[in-house]
């Protein structure tokens, strides 16, 4: 019998140490964020919210916008996705709930021109998942999406909205909200809170 119970301790002790060892490498793997997705406060580079584990996250994004002209410019949102981060594109030709989209408030301060471009444009493919079950467009890359806006204004402006998509495998329906902004000789295109 005492041999017995010197066995089970033994045993319970080196499971013990077995654990507790793995539970420190995974530790320390998890105190390593990259340096450049950040969430901080002030003018954000790429972010995702609710101050975040960028080991654990799948995407991060950051907006800005271009000037092409006086009142031409070009808004992008750059998504980089991580950990097998994926979403449907809003190129996919079937209806699909979680797709990606760029909701805004409605202003006459600016018109879109143009449909969203999505570079590098992903192709259709088959995905016999029972919630899909045929074709669909998955981004599955680092993917920008570039939305012309004409300026009917040079008055100052702030409009605001989101983009909103599930992230896969999460299956998590992620809202992220910016603000549109023009102070009459600049215009920005940012993260509205973080």
């Amino acid at each position: 019998m005492t041999r017995f119970i010197l066995t089970f301790c033994l045993i319970a002790l080196l499971s013990c140490n077995s654990n507790q060892s793995q539970t420190q490498e995974l530790a320390l793997a998890t105190h390593q964020p990259e340096a450049t997705l950040t969430c901080k406060k002030g003018p954000l580079e790429y972010s995702v919210f609710n101050e975040p584990d960028m080991n654990k996250e799948l995407f991060a994004v950051k907006f800005y916008a271009i000037p092409k002209s006086q009142s031409v410019h070009q808004l992008i949102i750059d998504m980089r996705l991580k950990n097998g981060g994926h979403f449907v594109s809003p190129n996919a030709t079937r209806d699909f709930s979680g797709k990606f989209s760029v909701i805004m408030d409605d202003t006459d301060a600016f018109d879109f021109e143009g449909d969203l471009i999505e570079n590098p444009l992903t192709e259709e493919e088959i995905d016999l998942h029972p919630f899909v079950n045929g074709s669909i467009n998955w981004v599955r890359k680092n993917t920008t999406y570039t939305q012309q806006i004409e300026l009917n204004t040079t008055e100052a402006f702030e409009v605001k909205g989101y983009i909103q998509f599930t992230i896969e495998p999460a299956c998590t329906l992620e809202k992220v909200p910016f603000i549109i902004k023009n102070n009459g000789d600049k215009l920005t295109f940012e993260f509205f809170g973080c």
